[in-house]
């Protein structure tokens, strides 16, 4: 017995070391040997921590790719006085021994029987400096806490839907001003002019420029009737992007909890009306999880799985409908004249029609919802609108932003 605890002092320090050794040359392996496979790591500008060696890895290939690759930590006190808890101390320097400001900090690691990191705290020097107020403040707030008791805890704030009562006020909004309000141009929904509502029910005929395909061949199975080619190609457009929201649904750890059927009705909802289910299917995404057991908190949202192995269909036909829409968009219809008339159309009916008005505003909303819905793929993809989660589909979404390649 005593002769294991000796191996353990004497591993204790070292692990640590090794650890910030492996840390600062990108050695992930050596990193992964270190870790035991029920790590608990807490860095403490997060309020969870990370739970299990692999979501620790993730978490800290994504410092390696955020942070310049010259940043190295350079440790100044290690503890070793116990043979299974050890303390350290630190700073962060970049570039040729050049201390990074406000980098100081202190970490604490516990070992298992095996000399694994088990459990691990960072503490970092914060930016900010309240010096003597920090103490009133501690002072003004303690009878509060006091009489707040176990509901002061921040945890207790995952009971309360915050986040899903953000999106649903946006909602309120957006339902407000863009369907029933009359600030924004044109008519409210309730008053749309008949002749808006033709010519949206005829771009739904031209859904994808299918039929519009189809009267070029003397196939007509429905009629196929022309409409101002901008206004034919932002719908297509905006219902391709519709389209490719599907495989990340489904996929979307956060939004198992509404369930596979359910989610297939939402996103056909989307594809009919955009923003009046999108934004619905975000709120209940955004709702806590259910809690475990009567009572307790609800548990973390289960991890996003991969894209169905349909996807790359999804994305090649989104691709090919959106560079046509641009196309469309600039040359289709010539009889309705050149570039200098289809921006002036776009302008005036951006101004006075309100269906033309929503799409254009639904367009610049899913560049935000799609950034939320890819969250687990790089940023190249993720925050190139439209174009960007069309490349991802297509290539299957193999490529996450946690599995690059280095720490």
């Amino acid at each position: 017995m005593r002769k294991c605890s000796l191996i353990i002092v004497l591993i204790g320090r070292d692990v640590i070391v090794r650890y910030y050794q492996a840390y600062n040359a990108g050695d992930l392996e050596a990193i992964s040997s270190l870790l035991a496979p029920d790590v608990s790591y807490h860095d403490m500008i997060y309020e969870e921590p990370f739970e299990g060696r692999e979501e620790v890895l993730k978490y800290l290939r994504k410092v390696r790719r955020t942070v310049p690759p010259d940043l190295q930590f350079v440790i100044e006190d290690v503890t070793d006085g116990d043979p299974r808890a050890v303390g350290i101390t630190w700073h962060v320097e970049c570039g040729d021994g050049v201390a990074f400001p406000f980098s100081r900090g202190a970490s604490f690691y516990t070992l298992n029987e095996q000399g694994q990191i088990l459990r691990a705290r960072d503490l970092v020097e914060s930016a900010v400096k309240p010096g003597g107020s920090a103490l009133k403040l501690l002072g003004a707030l303690t009878p509060l806490i006091r009489k707040l008791g176990p509901a002061a805890d921040p945890s207790n704030l995952k009971r309360l839907p915050l986040e899903a009562a953000a999106v649903w006020a946006f909602y309120a909004a957006y339902t407000s001003y863009i369907m029933l309000g009359t600030s924004a141009p044109g008519l409210p929904v309730y008053n749309t002019p008949p002749e808006v509502l033709t010519e949206v029910f005829y771009e739904s005929l031209n859904f994808f420029y299918i039929n519009i395909g189809l009267a070029q061949l003397g196939l007509t199975p429905v009629p196929s009737v022309a409409c101002p080619p901008v206004s034919e190609a932002i719908f297509n457009f905006v219902n391709a992007w519709s389209l490719m929201a599907l495989p990340y649904m489904l996929a979307d750890g956060r939004s198992a909890k509404i369930g596979k059927g359910k989610l297939v009705a939402w996103w056909t909802g989307i594809m009919f009306l955009t923003n009046v289910f999108y934004i619905p299917f975000l709120a209940l995404r955004a709702a806590p999880e259910p809690p475990a057991a009567p009572g307790g908190l609800p548990p973390r949202p289960p991890p996003s799985g991969p894209l169905p192995g349909w996807a790359p269909a999804f994305g090649a036909t989104s691709l090919t409908v959106g560079l046509i829409s641009l196309g469309w968009a600039v040359a289709a219809r010539p009889e309705y004249g050149g570039l200098a008339e289809r921006l002036s159309y776009f302008v005036d009916t951006f101004s006075s029609n309100r269906a033309f008005f929503a799409f254009v505003v639904d367009g610049c909303l899913y560049a935000v919802w799609q950034a939320a819905l890819m969250k687990d793929a790089p940023p190249r993809y993720r925050f190139v609108p439209f174009f960007g989660m069309a490349a991802h589909l297509i290539g299957g979404g193999r490529a996450r932003a946690d599995d690059e390649d280095g720490v």
